[in-house]
């Protein structure tokens, strides 16, 4: 573990990748609940893998 500044920062890192990846789709205007849950899941599971 971290500091507590590190952690906000690893948070906020994560919130600006999550809206980068909604912004992806210019088109996509609106997500269902389960597109969310699955964008965030999968963001999860690969964001440490190289």
């Amino acid at each position: 573990m971290g500091t507590e500044a590190e952690r906000q920062d690893t948070r906020k890192a994560m919130a600006f990748d999550l809206f980068a990846i909604l912004d992806k789709d210019p088109a996509k205007e609106t997500y269902t609940r389960e597109e969310l849950k699955k964008l965030i899941y999968l963001y999860v599971t690969t964001a440490d893998q190289k």
